[in-house]
């Protein structure tokens, strides 16, 4: 299967590149500041230690590290300044750290597969995945540090949504593809996960289920995942729906460049 980058991190490319442009006078300073003083360390490097190994070593480590201290010292800098990329940040991880999971569970024959980061007209899909023993799964991940009972509510709706949302996106294009009939595929159970990361996912400790929406700690979800025992889906069928996602979403993002 195809690998996008998820849309968080598609948003905070987007944004450091806005980012750069406002602040392209500031960056030079720090770049030149920075050169300035790795060619004074190289120069006197080069007036103290005698041609050899150990000059070079000691100038290639100076230089490794300028080069270190300027990309850190930017990318602090736009996480500081702005005021949503920590959270993009922190949703990059989580949809990064849940696919890591997913591919765990694929080997370990738990899936067949997934499709990730599917854009719709309003909102996404982080990951749609297809089960062996547990129909399809809409998860949602999310990453945080502490949470209350109104960012949970907040979540159960989006899962919520997102689990329509995929809903209406299996049953299309499985009608779609079998001339408008309904055949076992399109009648398979579509569950909504949110898949937690960062500190509330150890306070989570265990999966459990708010409001029909289930709450697993990350890495819990392959456990999660193999005490499934739910509608079966066979090779055949997975192939067939896997597919159709897969051009589904590359459809949307050909409509949309």
């Amino acid at each position: 299967m195809s690998r996008v980058r998820p849309y968080p991190r598609r948003e905070l490319r987007g944004r450091f590149t806005r980012w750069l442009g406002r602040n392209t006078l500031v960056l030079i300073a720090v770049v030149l500041l920075f050169a300035i003083v790795a060619g004074l360390g190289t120069w006197a490097l080069w007036s103290v230690y005698d041609p050899g190994p150990t000059q070079w070593y000691l100038m290639g480590v100076l230089h490794a590290f300028s080069v270190f201290v300027v990309v850190a010292m930017v990318a602090t800098l736009f996480i500081v300044t702005d005021g949503e990329a920590m959270r993009h940040l922190r949703g990059a991880w989580g949809e990064e750290n849940t696919s890591t999971e997913l591919r765990r569970a694929k080997r370990k024959k738990l899936i067949w597969g997934w499709v990730d980061s599917i854009p719709l007209q309003q909102g996404d899909i982080d990951h749609l995945v297809v089960t062996r023993a547990g129909g399809v799964l809409a998860i949602d991940s999310k990453w945080r540090s502490t949470t209350n009972q109104t960012d949970r509510a907040s979540m159960v709706e989006a899962a919520q949504r997102a689990r329509g949302r995929a809903v209406a996106v299996v049953h299309t294009l499985l009608k779609r593809e079998r001339g408008g009939h309904r055949e076992r595929g399109a009648a398979y159970q579509v569950r909504a996960v949110v898949v937690l990361w960062g500190a509330e996912a150890q306070r989570l400790g265990e999966p459990r289920n708010f409001e029909g929406v289930d709450f697993v700690p990350g890495r819990s979800l392959v456990p999660w995942l193999s005490a499934l025992d739910g509608d079966r889906v066979d090779a055949a069928a997975a192939k067939d729906v896997l597919g159709q996602i897969e051009a589904f979403r590359a459809g949307v993002a050909e409509r949309a460049t």
